[in-house]
């Protein structure tokens, strides 16, 4: 009796899944937070960050700043998550890499904006949607472009 082996999955692959989960973890975890407390941290992380950079906490916050911060968080990190589950893709070579990861990035922002009907004071927006597309959008193509450069830089150099 001759055993088949299985395929197994590549270090790669396993790398960029978990990186994948690690994100959507975090995010997940931003979401649950209820307004109040989201809104603090996010002034927060505001304050904190105008500080390294002026020097000084500013005494004030104007209220769109606070609101750009967090349209940026979105952006931000399903730019990272679009650009993980791109190495995901990639490391599979069966599927098409920049629509697999968009796709499920922006699949997660829908599930994302639904669970967030669940939490005090937050509710679901469909612009968060389409920012957080966006952001997994240029992810997503930072690490393709990262994926056609590196192999030609390196037979270069090699």
């Amino acid at each position: 009796m001759v055993k088949r082996s299985r395929p197994s999955l590549s270090r790669r692959c396993i790398f960029w899944i978990a990186a994948s989960v690690v994100v959507a973890v975090l995010f997940f975890c931003f979401s649950s937070q209820d307004a109040l407390d989201s809104n603090e941290f996010s002034k927060g992380f505001l304050r904190r960050l105008l500080t390294l950079l002026l020097g000084a906490p500013p005494e004030t916050l104007p209220r769109s700043f606070n609101h750009f911060i967090r349209k940026a968080a979105h952006f931000t990190i399903y730019a990272l998550l679009g650009f993980c589950l791109t190495g995901f893709y990639h490391s599979l070579r069966r599927v098409p890499t920049l629509s697999a990861a968009v796709v499920t990035a922006a699949l997660y922002a829908v599930t994302d904006e639904l669970h967030q009907r669940f939490v005090p004071g937050r509710g679901p927006q469909l612009t968060d949607v389409l920012l957080d597309a966006c952001g997994a959008t240029l992810g997503a193509l930072i690490m393709l472009l990262i994926l056609r450069v590196l192999p030609k830089a390196r037979r270069r150099a090699g």
